[in-house]
């Protein structure tokens, strides 16, 4: 699995998105890197925890900002977001029993969930945030 490499075509037009977002694809690197090179479960099990925690807030806090301009697909988007805090969720869990290592599809599937949900979903709510703050 290639590193993320962070651009401006991953910029959605609110800072504190785009600093999340840069954050997030920051640890989904760190995960990548210490899986390619063999890293302890001691360090994987940080690398997991924080990406878990760091998305949960980052979440949290887009939703604010969707609540505030009265995003019309908030719905659809939670529903998103709480999908991919379940597969993390489950994913942590298992291997935190078991030990079992981070897998290349789950890299591809974090990565690829990951600039997808930027480029698509968050970039269309931030179309929409950044056209109410104009009209405000």
């Amino acid at each position: 699995m290639a590193e993320v490499a962070w651009s401006e075509d991953l910029c959605v037009g609110i800072q504190q998105v785009d600093d999340e977002h840069q954050q997030l694809v920051a640890t989904l690197n760190q995960l990548d890197e210490a899986m390619k090179s063999g890293k302890g479960t001691r360090v994987m099990s940080e690398i997991l925890n924080q990406m878990v925690q760091y998305t949960q807030i980052h979440f949290e806090s887009e939703e604010k900002l969707m609540v505030e301009c009265d995003y019309p697909k908030i719905s659809l988007h939670q529903a998103q977001h709480r999908q991919l805090e379940g597969k993390l969720i489950k994913f942590q869990v298992k291997f935190e029993k078991s030990g079992q290592r981070i897998s290349k599809d789950m890299m591809v599937f974090l990565t690829n969930w990951l600039t997808k949900h930027i480029l698509v979903d968050d970039n269309a709510f931030a179309t929409f945030y950044n056209e109410a703050a104009v009209k405000s």
